[in-house]
């Protein structure tokens, strides 16, 4: 497959600003309150994001570093390796966030999170960085609902019989689900819908379901991923073949 970056606007360069920006948030956030920060350590089979692997289905290293005060502020930072095309691109992803969180029963609660996605020392002519306005609304901590919305979403797919990377405002919607089955394990399953109208004139659905399992601050989870023909169509069958991932992490 060759690698055709059409992206309709020039390369900017806010995302070591962005990012520094962040960490310098995080390092504030972390010192000033006490315990309230954390982080993860993961290595998974697949790295995939509403059904399409960022990595040509092979494995992916990932970390991230968070913090939270006790009024509901959150501030982060999570990398993972990723390989977007067959082509020359970056092998880094960096996603810079901060939001609120806010618990209003016993049963609900909210977050709204801003993320900066980054792809630093791009060969690419155009930038593929991308920002995300996410709302989750949560029901006991087992049931999840998901919108999230981007004013500059890109993907590199066979739009209008070519392959195309091309850049639109776009929205997706998620629901998951946890259900506790024993101690320390639970079944999780989830479905969404990738509104791309306005970058491809389609969307896609995709859905997944597995197992969770943890030991401490160990977590192993599996799960089987799918989508529609209609992500297949533009995404090509090698990121969104049906199959299973799995992942290992350790939060602290």
């Amino acid at each position: 497959m060759s690698s055709l970056f059409t992206l309709r606007e020039p390369r900017h360069r806010t995302g070591l600003v962005v990012c520094a920006l962040f960490a310098s948030l995080l390092t504030s956030i972390a010192h000033a309150q006490q315990d309230t920060w954390g982080g993860s350590l993961a290595v998974t089979s697949d790295y995939r994001v509403r059904g399409i692997s960022k990595t040509w289905g092979e494995a992916a290293v990932q970390g991230g570093l968070h913090a939270q005060t006790p009024s509901g502020w959150i501030v982060g930072a999570w990398g993972s390796t990723v390989s977007r095309n067959r082509g020359r691109s970056s092998t880094l992803e960096v996603d810079a966030y901060a939001g609120y969180g806010r618990s209003f029963s016993n049963d609900w609660d909210l977050k709204a999170i801003v993320t900066h996605y980054w792809y630093p020392n791009d060969p690419a002519e155009t930038s593929y960085d991308y920002d995300e306005l996410s709302v989750t609304l949560g029901f006991r901590s087992q049931l999840f609902a998901t919108v999230a919305w981007s004013p500059n979403s890109k993907y590199f797919s066979r739009y209008q019989g070519s392959w195309h990377a091309e850049e639109g405002a776009s929205v997706s919607y998620e629901l998951t689900g946890l259900q506790p089955i024993a101690t320390g394990l639970s079944l999780t399953a989830g479905v969404g819908y990738n509104d791309l109208t306005n970058v491809v004139e389609a969307g896609y659905w995709y859905w997944n379901a597995g197992l969770s399992y943890s030991v401490g601050p160990v977590q192993l989870d599996v799960s089987r991923i799918d989508s529609d023909t209609t992500a297949e169509d533009l995404f090509g069958s090698i990121v969104t073949e049906a199959g299973w991932s799995a992942a290992i992490s350790w939060r602290f």
